[in-house]
């Protein structure tokens, strides 16, 4: 009862604080063993006699494997527990990172992405159940931005350290620099997260009638499934996720290829882009959480900044930096701003029981959503031969999330939810 209170108090907690750190570096941790292979690539396909196709199936491979995951690593977490999912997916980006050090051959390799891939499923859903654990709804949403920059920190770390290495090393050493990051991880998460949370995951349910169940894997995925909410909030994935890895991968090829700038002049824009995608998803937190507007409002809101900042980005003038800056800038805000609220959304509007069953279904249009823009602005670009065009058409993408964000209703009271150990106590009262 104690920590309880102390959990919804206006001030956080320093086991609040451990409890974010160690979530957040074992995501971290994910999109830097993602990344490794990109970075490394250049060196490695030719060390290896890969051709530049083989070395990009390396990358596909990783996103084929976290796809088919993400929803039964959602569900998996909901059985077992979601510290116990996370650390098996630090775990495994640990074991697949060290065998990756001593590949040979090209199957062997994509093998190992792909199970990279795998094994990293259940992070994301593991996660956000962590923090609907420990954080109440008045600083869910702020802990869950301050969670999200791990995304961009990670992009930074591999290329901070893995060009350097591999100059010196070469791009073994890469790798077995980058393995030393999941075995830090996974000591430190190890002990950060132990301890009894104030909101305990659920694992029963008790129905109006006062019967108490336990609810089998395919019983929370069906009951997810019906839910209106749910569904809107994966269309909203499929279209605003999509727009934001499209337009985030193609914008240095843009930079330079449309408007004409040099690589070093794109790096600096893009490097603004990543610096005010982390401030905006710190600050989308805050302003939810202090608010007494509904999150799905705000997420609307931020969501619909995002269409008319890559309608400015595809008019930059050509030669003007200021412009270059300053839009490039507000379209890491529009991208990135939304999914503070919307990653919180897909947890919130779950029953306690179907948290990690809701979040991976979700994930899983999300990253059907990464895959597809970013091909369809190059079936736009190859029909038309602009630039300007594919990202006007993909401008529309947020917009149509917006209208789906509307139908999502955000409370989940018509069922009480209850934890292992007060199942314990109605048991010893004689409640069945």
């Amino acid at each position: 009862m104690e920590d309880h209170m102390k959990a919804i108090s206006s001030k956080w907690t320093g086991k609040q604080m451990i409890i974010l750190a160690g979530i957040w570096l074992a995501f971290l941790i994910s999109f830097i063993t993602r990344l490794s292979w990109s970075t490394i690539m250049p060196s490695a396909i030719d060390s290896l006699h890969f051709t530049v196709q083989q070395g990009n199936t390396y990358v596909t491979a990783f996103y084929i494997g976290y796809a088919i995951t993400v929803l039964p690593g959602g569900m998996l977490a909901d059985k077992f527990g979601y510290r116990k999912m996370l650390l098996a997916a630090v775990l495994g980006n640990l074991v697949v990172m060290t065998a990756m050090v001593f590949m040979h051959g090209y199957w062997d390799g994509l093998i190992l992405r792909l199970v990279l891939g795998l094994v990293s499923g259940p992070d994301l859903s593991a996660c956000l159940g962590i923090i609907t654990e420990w954080f109440d709804v008045k600083k869910r949403a702020t802990a869950t931005g301050i969670f999200n920059t791990c995304t961009s920190f990670g992009l930074t770390v591999i290329n901070l350290y893995a060009p350097i290495v591999l100059v010196h090393y070469g791009w073994r050493a890469a790798l077995a620099v980058t393995a030393f990051f999941p075995l830090a991880a996974f000591i430190f998460s190890y002990f950060a997260l132990k301890g009894k949370p104030p909101f305990p995951q659920q694992f029963v349910i008790r129905e109006k009638n006062g019967k108490v169940e336990t609810e089998t894997a395919m019983m929370r995925l069906k009951k997810a499934i019906n839910n209106r909410s749910v569904w809107m909030l994966a269309i909203t994935g499929l279209f605003a996720t999509g727009a934001k890895w499209g337009v985030t991968n193609w914008a240095n090829l843009f930079i330079v290829k449309s408007l004409k700038f040099d690589l070093v002049t794109a790096g600096k824009a893009m490097s603004l882009f990543g610096i005010t995608s982390v401030i905006s998803m710190i600050v989308a937190g805050y302003i939810s959480d202090h608010s007494k507007w509904t999150r799905h409002t705000w997420a609307a809101i931020f969501m619909a900044i995002f269409t008319p900042t890559i309608v400015g980005f595809a008019f930059i003038p050509h030669g003007s930096f200021g412009w270059l800056y300053f839009w490039t800038g507000a379209m890491g805000v529009g991208a990135f701003m939304f999914s503070t609220i919307t990653n919180n959304l897909s947890v919130e509007v779950a029953p306690p029981d179907q948290r990690g069953t809701v979040s991976g279904f979700i994930n899983a249009f999300n990253q059907v959503g990464s895959f597809i823009a970013p091909v369809i602005l190059g079936q736009i670009l190859a029909a038309t031969s602009s630039y300007v065009e594919s990202y006007l058409i993909i401008a529309a993408f947020p917009l149509i999330a917006v209208v789906a964000l509307m139908f999502v209703r955000e409370s989940d009271a018509d069922q009480t939810v209850m934890s292992k150990a007060s199942l314990r106590e109605v048991e010893k009262k004689g409640v069945n």
